[in-house]
């Protein structure tokens, strides 16, 4: 049998509905590579402001002619900045990684999760028919999406997870035939 007797999936293959055409294009969505990038760069920037930050600390205390209350206070200052700036470097840097490695995978058996890290794997495969609803809520800056099963279990992200969350909802929604439901 070769390959040309295999009918492709589209109109006039045996597939009647969008949804099943929809379903028999496989996907799989990541984060872009170029936006994690500049996200660990930005975290990097944050380092190096951070140190800028201490060494004027250190000008301020340790070089200046002597210590007053506005020398001090502006000392004071700079020193709170640059612990600031050291924990942005942090959270920039975790929320890059992070996001480096969630990805969902549409095929036609179903929709497969993995919204965890290499250390703390977070894998969840849903079949089409058991996904009961797509639920989406803003808190913030910041959307949420649910993809809850119809036995209970539920896959979450945010626009943490993906720089882009509502056309992962929105793919999602596409090949089950539901909507997005806004709470």
């Amino acid at each position: 049998m070769s390959t040309t007797e295999f009918p492709a999936p589209g109109p006039g293959a045996g597939i009647n509905s969008r949804i099943e055409i929809n379903r028999a294009q496989p996907a799989v969505l990541r984060n872009s590579r170029f936006l994690i990038g500049v996200t660990l760069f930005g975290s990097l920037s944050a380092a190096i402001i951070a140190v800028c930050m201490l060494l004027m600390v250190v000008s301020l205390v340790f070089l200046s002619g002597g210590i007053n209350t506005a020398t001090g206070w502006s000392a004071f200052r700079w020193a709170i900045s640059a612990v600031a700036m050291g924990y942005m470097c942090l959270s920039l840097w975790n929320l890059g990684r992070a996001m480096a490695g969630y990805q969902v995978k549409l095929d036609s058996r179903g929709v497969d999760f993995n919204l965890g890290t290499k250390r703390k794997p977070a894998q969840l495969f849903m079949e089409w028919g058991q996904i009961a609803a797509i639920k989406q809520r803003r808190v913030g800056n910041a959307q949420q999406f649910w993809v809850e099963g119809k036995d209970g279990s539920e896959a979450r992200f945010s626009s943490y997870t993906f720089f882009r969350p509502k056309k992962v909802a929105r793919l999602i929604a596409a090949r089950t035939g539901l909507t997005i439901q806004r709470i």
